[in-house]
């Protein structure tokens, strides 16, 4: 099934079905043999799931306790994955942003924290915790919300990634950046729900969102590696002498993500409030 909320179905079913595929999806990638790829793939379909159930939470307080009960449980499926999607996050830096073939040396290393031997028994656990998560879908009753409930939903995910946005300007920590990718991820998985149902006013946001969740999660990851090698990129000697050439190119991708994403925010977040006339 489509990460889509289709206008021609009732809302409730809809949902429902919606999360299912979302937890058989993570569920599949458990036992996937790609345990790299399996650990970002999983914690991706929780976050989507988590920005679906933001969607509805405004509803009443039955789906706002709805919210609470299920957001806590996919973000602690999420976090015991995180360690290693961390990991994971620090290769594909090097390996994507950077010339992976001049820092040898930092590769190796990088390489190394992968092979730690305890992806398949996290991913075992996530499972477990998935399966008994998927009996909980069934029972979720949203009491006749509607899409005006929706579009409460979705207004305020924008207010929240406005307000982001302006923090992380003003004071440009990773903390904010991280804050404002969370929230802007969180607008890209809830316009894909409702393009379908708001073409003209939601689908022409939802490409822009997407190059720029894309481009803060490579800072982030960027910004990672940095820190995890002014740690430990002195432990040997072959591993110092990358490390001042290697942040020199980092500063600089840095800088030209840096100038994206304040260009997109700009476009994408013009005014404070969202409206869907």
């Amino acid at each position: 099934m489509s990460y889509q909320l289709h206008s021609k179905h009732p809302l409730a079913p809809v949902i429902r079905a919606t999360a299912r595929a979302q937890v058989h999806a993570a569920i599949a990638c458990c036992q996937s043999v790609d345990n790299g790829h399996a650990i970002h793939s999983v914690r991706k379909h929780g976050k989507k799931l988590r920005a679906l159930l933001r969607l509805i939470r405004y509803a009443n307080t039955t789906t706002d306790t709805l919210y609470h009960t299920e957001n806590a449980r996919y973000r602690s499926i999420n976090a015991a994955l995180s360690a290693c999607r961390e990991n994971a996050s620090l290769h594909l830096a090097l390996h994507e942003q950077l010339s992976a073939q001049d820092f040898p040396h930092t590769a190796a290393h990088l390489k190394s924290r992968l092979e730690n031997g305890h992806t398949e028994r996290l991913l075992a656990l996530a499972e477990k915790s998935l399966q008994q998560a998927l009996l909980k879908i069934d029972g979720w009753h949203f009491q006749d919300a509607s899409w005006e409930d929706i579009e409460v939903g979705y207004c305020k995910s924008y207010r929240r990634a406005f307000k982001a946005m302006g923090h992380a300007f003003a004071l440009g920590t990773d903390a904010r950046f991280h804050t404002l990718r969370k929230r802007v991820k969180d607008q890209w998985y809830q316009s894909r729900l409702l393009e379908e149902h708001y073409p003209e006013t939601i689908g022409s946001r939802t490409h822009g969102l997407q190059r720029l969740a894309s481009a803060l999660g490579d800072w982030r990851d960027l910004r990672l590696l940095c820190h995890h090698l002014a740690r430990h990129g002195d432990e040997t000697p072959e591993l110092a002498g990358e490390q001042q050439t290697l942040q020199e190119h980092a500063a600089t991708r840095l800088e030209q993500l840096r100038d994206e994403i304040v260009q997109r925010c700009r476009q994408l977040f013009p005014r404070g409030h969202w409206s869907f006339t």
